[in-house]
């Protein structure tokens, strides 16, 4: 079952200004009209990283299969065998762990091994914990902590 991320402005916002701020200093070079090659591979460098921003932010999905669940944002795959998710909190928390969100209102899947815990944001995050519940029983969950 394929869940895509939850959107909301401030985060929407907070990726568009970042993409400005990278766009704005791959173009500066152009401006000061001190061209060279190096500034021309600053300038494609910095573009093909914007795209990949975009791309990771569109293309942003949490995907449970039948022993795992992938969390996908572009080039970027991660995986998590369900009988190694502990617990999973409802929260508010855009600054920890591994996170691949588009909203502020996110929850945390805490699983032994790689980075510990992964903050994502389904859409339908009730059914996604229930659905994460049925592949792993033994999984705790945790009311809203702010």
């Amino acid at each position: 079952m394929v869940y895509k991320t939850k959107r909301d402005a401030p985060v929407t916002l907070m990726i568009v200004f970042l993409i400005l701020l990278i766009q704005v200093d791959a173009i500066v070079p152009f401006v000061l009209g001190n061209m060279r090659i190096s500034g021309s591979i600053i300038f494609v460098l910095l573009t093909l990283l914007n795209v990949l921003i975009i791309w990771s932010f569109i293309d942003l999905k949490y995907v449970l299969k039948e022993h795992r669940l992938i969390i996908k944002a572009g080039l970027i795959k991660y995986q998590i065998p369900y009988e190694k998710i502990d617990k999973v909190i409802q929260q508010k928390k855009l600054w920890s762990g591994f996170r691949l969100i588009g909203s502020r209102h996110a929850i945390t899947i805490y699983y032994r091994g790689g980075w510990g815990h992964a903050v994502i944001s389904p859409k339908d995050t009730e059914e996604f914990i229930q659905q994460l519940k049925e592949k792993n029983s033994n999984i705790i969950t945790a009311a809203k902590s702010n």
